[in-house]
């Protein structure tokens, strides 16, 4: 969910990162912590903050993906990524249960997906929501999916601000 810190202006957007790619996209990016400050966005100081999930986060014993469904009404976007070294392909088990998560409360994130066209086909078919960006899980490819990600969280959270009161 996205935090604000009246304060000190801070804007941080929540972001899932779940995939054999995981770790690799986010080592790619600068994170300070678990957060890729972006910079300032009407006077507020925008971040991300990951938390990253493994290929099928609900395998073993579940708490990955346990986790993971209760943080699903909370979060403002997601990246899905697939590697193609062994055991590191996307779960399409891992995905449709995410999926489940998300529909309960209609969550509707911006997503990218950092892998193959069959990841993003798929996402789509089961959500009907077109991903943001579409890239190859190469590491000069991150930040520009991390920057397209926090557009589309923007314009999201934009439109979900409830309109202005009227005084009678």
């Amino acid at each position: 969910m996205t935090e604000t810190d009246p304060g000190a202006r801070d804007l941080c957007l929540r972001v899932v990162v779940m995939g054999g790619a995981s770790e690799a996209f986010l080592a790619a990016l600068k994170l300070h912590g678990d957060r890729l400050p972006l910079g300032r966005v009407h006077d507020f100081e925008l971040s991300l903050r990951f938390e990253a999930f493994g290929v099928d986060p609900w395998a073993g014993e579940g708490a990955g993906g346990a986790a993971l469904e209760r943080a699903a009404h909370q979060l403002d976007a997601l990246v899905l990524t697939d590697a193609l070294t062994p055991g590191t392909h996307y779960s399409s088990s891992a995905v449709e249960r995410l999926c489940r998560a998300l529909q309960p409360a209609r969550v509707v994130l911006p997503t990218v997906i950092y892998g193959g066209p069959a990841l993003a086909m798929e996402w789509q078919s089961l959500t009907g929501v077109v991903p943001v960006m579409v890239c190859d899980s190469l590491p000069e490819n991150a930040l520009s999916a991390a920057k397209a990600l926090a557009k589309a969280a923007l314009r999201a959270l934009r439109k979900s601000e409830p309109p202005p009161s009227v005084r009678g």
